[in-house]
């Protein structure tokens, strides 16, 4: 049967290189934001490399398009070229192609891009190296020297070499100071010192090449910066701050090479976003990563990166950034800090009493914490022959008791529930909440009783006749 010029179209294509030639067109494209840029165009659905297993000097790409004309518009583009020439030079051969589309004609919609709003598909653009130093990045801007470690050891496993690791703490010290750069660093070395032990050699990586005689450090850092902000950009109001910034960030840092300045400003970007009170520095630099070479796709997918890795304030400020960059929707969340109280795992043994999720971590003294994400809340219940106490800890939420105005719950409101109410608590809908729940005056056969869910038309109405 004919095949609509509309299908969806999956290309497999396989290389086949020697003595690591695969491997190092894979970073190279990667590096260059060559890949990037490909990705970017419209209607790619997925352009990733895979190695396969059977053959340690192959190359698998697998390329998916949403229709013929997408596909067109890349053979059109000069990134086609720019990766023929690098295949060319390092000598990749033995080309064998394959094209798949499907059976029956696509649905009538538009093909969903893989990077959704919920960013489900996240980690499919962002290669595990740039994940690497984005959460190395974010940690050492928090200080916190447990989860870099962790980290370090994740991202060295990943393909970070030890020279691009250095290299990336040591740049963070214009962004981040001195003594976290330092720290981080010595955090670096601990963790060499402990994998050597242990039998593992890391990749040592390529130093950056020594600049050229006559190397213009002011000259070419304002081009850099100017690239970077999209205009030229003067400080005037502190010359010699302006100077650093031209002259030692972007002229002596950046012109070191063993970092693109795509690598850079993926570090930079995440390492702010760990930073609170710089939005104005974040929203800049996410813009200036774009300049750089990051795909908005790549930009997209470090949210979730930093919100599964390192914590949800971070993941948070980036979100905000993104949004007045890209114009996404995004509604602010106020989130909590769960170092101080744990969040605990997915509370599904009672998820079937909640909308939304909710987690649970308990505590001494019979004494538990719940986490409750925005909007979640569990089921009116009523407890029996028993005395429920609820102690906010983090963010915002709400107590409602049955025909009465709902309470609002903040860090240090106390509620004790008399026996024998219907009632129902949970989070803000713009905020995460936190609180320690225990039951006192229990009597003999105490219990539970779960009823019906609080609809939405309920909770929205929860804010207007609060007390």
């Amino acid at each position: 049967m004919a095949i609509p010029s509309n299908a969806q179209i999956t290309i497999n294509i396989r290389y086949s290189g020697a003595n690591g030639s695969a491997k190092e067109y894979v970073k190279e494209m990667e590096e260059s934001g060559i890949a990037a840029r490909i990705r970017a165009v419209e209607g790619c659905i997925r352009y990733d490399y895979f190695f396969p297993a059977d053959d340690p000097e192959g190359l698998l790409l697998i390329d998916e398009w949403a229709d013929q004309a997408a596909l067109d518009r890349y053979h059109a583009s000069p990134m086609m070229q720019e990766a023929a020439a690098l295949r060319e030079k390092y000598k990749l051969g033995g080309r064998t192609i394959r094209r798949y589309q499907p059976i029956s004609d696509p649905a009538p919609q538009p093909v969903q891009q893989r990077i959704s709003r919920n960013e489900s598909n996240m980690n499919q653009t962002l290669s595990p190296r740039r994940q690497g130093l984005a959460v190395i990045a974010a940690f050492e801007a928090k200080g916190d020297q447990d989860g870099l470690e962790t980290a370090l050891g994740r991202a060295l496993d990943n393909g970070l070499t030890v020279s691009e690791a250095k290299e990336a703490l040591s740049q963070l010290y214009a962004y981040t100071g001195f003594p976290r750069s330092l720290n981080a660093l010595g955090t670096l070395q601990k963790v060499l010192s402990s994998r050597l032990a242990a039998g593992i050699h890391d990749d040592p990586g390529k130093d950056a090449e020594p600049l050229p005689a006559g190397y213009n450090a002011l000259k070419q850092g304002t081009e850099v910066q100017t690239r970077l902000t999209g205009k030229p950009f003067d400080y005037s109001f502190v010359p010699a701050t302006d100077y650093y910034l031209k002259a030692h960030l972007f002229g002596d840092i950046f012109a070191r090479n063993n970092l693109s300045h795509a690598d850079r400003e993926i570090v930079t970007v995440s390492a702010i976003s760990a930073l609170p009170g710089c939005g104005p520095q974040l929203v800049a630099h996410v813009s200036g990563a774009r300049n750089m070479g990051v795909s908005d796709a790549e930009l997209r997918e470090l949210p979730a990166l930093l919100e599964n890795n390192v914590g949800l304030a971070e993941a948070e400020r980036l979100r905000e950034a993104l949004g007045a960059v890209l114009g996404d929707t995004h509604i602010p969340v106020e989130t909590v800090d769960f170092s101080v109280w744990p969040k605990g795992q997915p509370n599904t043994a009672y998820a079937q009493y909640f909308t939304g999720n909710s987690y649970l971590a308990q505590m001494e003294g019979g004494m538990a914490n719940v986490t409750f994400e925005p909007g979640c809340r569990n089921n009116w219940h009523i407890h029996h022959g028993q005395v429920q106490v609820l102690v906010c800890v983090a963010g915002r939420g709400w107590y409602q008791e049955w025909g009465k105005p709902a309470v609002q719950l903040v860090p240090g409101t106390v509620i004790a529930i008399p026996e024998g109410a219907k009632h129902w608590h949970g989070a803000a809908a713009d905020s995460w909440m936190q609180h320690l729940t225990y039951h006192k005056d229990v009597q003999k056969g105490a219990s539970n009783e779960w009823l019906e869910p609080v609809s939405d038309e309920q909770y929205a109405r929860v804010g207007l006749n609060a007390q």
